[in-house]
């Protein structure tokens, strides 16, 4: 099941996203990287601008996706690891497109989610940077290429 989290739930959404950051996400932080990472997700008022969707097995959250900025750009996406490549991910980003509709939408992907985010449609738009320890690669989907 997958649906809007309410924000009581965010603080499971977090640690979700930290136990799969420290996981998958290893390649791309040094201390400082985890550092702004942990001061990120434990910041109430930057993850009050997110809408979380979660997924669910059974009452189990086992995905989060995060978007702010009306849905324009894609802040957290985490897949406990047992999970992935099960298509979940796939499932929480159509639910979210199809509950908030966007044109484009961008995100800064970890080295390991780049095919992940290929295989949904999202395409480079610049190479590999480092911001406060975390290395990623901004990229953008672009509603058009569904529509071809």
């Amino acid at each position: 099941m997958i649906r809007k989290l309410d924000k009581t739930e965010y603080a499971l959404a977090t640690s979700l996203a930290l136990e799969v950051y420290i996981q998958c996400g290893a390649e791309d932080f040094d201390e400082e990287g985890l550092n702004s990472f942990k001061s990120f997700i434990s910041n109430e008022q930057l993850m009050n601008e997110l809408v979380i969707y979660g997924a669910f097995e059974d009452k189990n959250l086992v995905g989060i996706m995060g978007t702010k900025n009306e849905g324009k750009h894609l802040s957290l996406f985490f897949i406990r690891k047992k999970y992935q490549c099960k298509g979940i991910g796939k499932q929480l980003f159509c639910f979210a497109i199809n509950d908030c509709p966007v044109d484009e939408m961008t995100v800064n992907s970890s080295t390991y989610a780049i095919p992940f985010y290929q295989s949904l449609g999202f395409d480079k738009i610049a190479g590999k940077q480092c911001t406060n320890g975390i290395t990623y690669t901004p990229m953008k989907f672009t509603m058009s290429c569904l529509k071809e």
